[in-house]
C-alpha cells in the first residue's frame, strides 16, 4: 500500500530571526528509519526544502 501526503505551505519562518521566507534554495530526500508496523516494512520518504532566510542580519542564511 502506498500513501502520499503533500505539504501545501509556501514557505516558513526562519528559526534564527522568525522572519517569513518563501525563497527556495533547493531540496533533497530523507529516509528516516522506522520500525515495522503490523509486521510490514515501513519506508518514509521525505522531500525536504532548503529555504534562504529573508533577514539580512540573521545568523542562519539557509534552513530546512
Amino acid at each position: 500500500m502506498l500513501c502520499r501526503v503533500r505539504e501545501s505551505g509556501a514557505g516558513a519562518d526562519g528559526p534564527g530571526c522568525g522572519r517569513w521566507s518563501n525563497r527556495i534554495h533547493g531540496s533533497y530526500l530523507r529516509f528516516p528509519a522506522d520500525l515495522p508496523s503490523v509486521r510490514r516494512r515501513v519506508v518514509l520518504r521525505l522531500r525536504v526544502r532548503r529555504l534562504i532566510c529573508a533577514g539580512t542580519s540573521c545568523g542562519r542564511q539557509n534552513f530546512v
